[in-house]
């Protein structure tokens, strides 16, 4: 998450610091607690439970509890978003288990049978991602609360980053598709679009785009799955680059917002 321009002003609370200390004791040391808790039908739902409370309270210490329950939806979201796409290529999915500072993850039961299933899987959760936080940013049009645009301007923050082209992250998943061509097309007007929003995500992502390019046989001789046919390479270079574009551009207007709005 951006420091100084995104979130409302810390509110740092050490009370939820001991909350979020014993949510991560709980979810590392109690063992024996899920085992109880998984003999009970209630063990996934549990960890979830749990490892959101915990990061809602790690959220709430820096920015208040209106921005951590909502940081922490919108992160479910975009977990969510890759369920959808798992389920859809017909494999299990399994709960999101949140961590504090990290993020959250999702466990994926099986292999997808093609690159073009994988990179469904990886977009569907900065695509859902994405829309959540346009949500939020018209919440924000409509009620003027400053706490809706500091909450959209980090959706769009860390949907972004989530496409940098590198592993494990969702954009790395997705590069395996792109043609050389589109790597490096992309690559260098994300690098120029930098230029203009300052967004260091979408330098990082250039810099990654052209490095992707540059071992491009290495990466397609190391994976067990065939290239995708070209009409896909071209699809999905067009997906890719274009969410990110999008996502470049709405951090750049929502943080001009934020910047002349009233704390």
């Amino acid at each position: 998450m951006p420091s100084g321009q995104g979130p409302p002003p810390p509110r740092a609370k050490g009370v939820w610091g001991s909350v979020a200390a014993v949510g991560a004791l709980l979810l590392f040391k109690a063992k024996s607690v899920l085992g109880l808790l998984k003999l009970a039908g209630l063990g996934k739902f549990a960890v979830t439970g749990l490892s959101m409370f915990a990061m809602i309270a790690f959220e709430a210490q820096r920015a208040g509890w209106l921005f951590g329950v909502g940081f922490v939806v919108l992160i479910f979201i975009h977990e969510m978003g890759h369920a959808v796409a798992i389920r859809r290529e017909g494999l299990e999915a399994g709960w999101p288990v949140f961590i504090p500072f990290f993020g959250a993850m999702i466990a994926l039961k099986g292999r997808p049978q093609s690159r073009v299933a994988e990179a469904r899987i990886a977009y569907g959760g900065p695509l859902a991602g994405t829309l959540a936080s346009l949500l939020t940013a018209g919440l924000y049009l409509l009620s003027g609360s400053r706490i809706w645009l500091a909450l959209a301007y980090s959706g769009f923050f860390l949907n972004l980053f989530n496409l940098v082209p590198i592993s494990p992250l969702d954009g790395g998943r997705v590069a395996q598709v792109f043609s050389r061509r589109a790597s490096l097309i992309g690559g260098l007007l994300l690098g120029a679009m930098f230029l203009v929003t300052m967004a260091p995500q979408l330098l990082i992502i250039g810099v990654f785009a052209v490095m992707h390019n540059l071992r491009r046989r290495q990466t397609d001789t190391a994976s067990s799955l065939p290239p995708a046919p070209p009409e896909e390479q071209s699809t999905w270079s067009l997906r890719y680059f274009g969410l990110c574009f999008f996502l470049g551009a709405s951090i750049y207007f929502s943080n001009r917002l934020l910047a002349g709005a009233a704390p």
